[in-house]
């Protein structure tokens, strides 16, 4: 394979993986955030969610086949628990207009959790992980997650900027609307997980 080949190869799997991870899609929560907790700490939650997500991406591109065959787990298994919990985040988007605890000094696990899995490294950008490291290779793999992760990492930080821009009132408005279209995704996998499920078992 010639460099230029390889770059192309490199390319599109960054391209791929980005498309599966949709950073743009979480950048309203990361918004939100902002109004939650302030920008010193939603800027701490966005690294420890990308550098959470990079690690999960990078170990199950690695040995994702093996552990998910070693637990029993299917793709379908985590588009169900993951559609459940992006249905509790969508709840609390439309219901309080955020996401996330209502003092900086709280426990960010709760809301770091989530955001790292199922809203970036879900089941789709795990999956799709898991397949280019069969058809590609494990290591290329890996380092376009890598940047894929990196390129994200940009767009996330991006919000703050925008939350400085639109202030708190059209943020709590983008939170909620935002929320219908997450709780969609949520149904979306669930519904999917479980004709899948159903389908296996016939």
């Amino acid at each position: 394979m010639s460099i230029c080949q390889g770059l192309c190869e490199f390319g599109t799997l960054v391209a791929a993986l980005i498309i599966v991870i949709d950073p743009l899609g979480l950048v309203p929560i990361l918004i939100g955030l902002n109004s939650s907790v302030g920008p010193r700490a939603a800027r701490r939650i966005i690294f420890q969610v990308a550098a959470g997500a990079t690690v999960l991406l990078v170990f199950f591109t690695i040995t994702g086949t093996w552990v998910l065959k070693l637990f029993g787990i299917t793709p379908d298994d985590m588009r169900i628990a993951g559609g459940l919990l992006l249905l509790i985040i969508s709840l609390k988007l439309v219901v309080g207009g955020r996401f996330g605890p209502e003092d900086e000094e709280a426990d960010h696990a709760a809301t770091v959790v989530p955001l790292i899995s199922p809203m970036t490294a879900g089941p789709g950008a795990i999956t799709a992980a898991v397949v280019f490291a069969a058809v590609h290779g494990v290591w290329i793999t890996a380092a376009a997650a890598v940047v894929a992760m990196i390129i994200s990492l940009g767009l996330f930080l991006s919000s703050r900027w925008v939350y400085r821009l639109i202030g708190n009132t059209t943020t709590d408005l983008i939170s909620r609307v935002m929320g219908v279209f997450v709780a969609t995704i949520a149904i979306s996998y669930i519904r999917i997980g479980i004709i899948n499920v159903v389908k296996h078992v016939r």
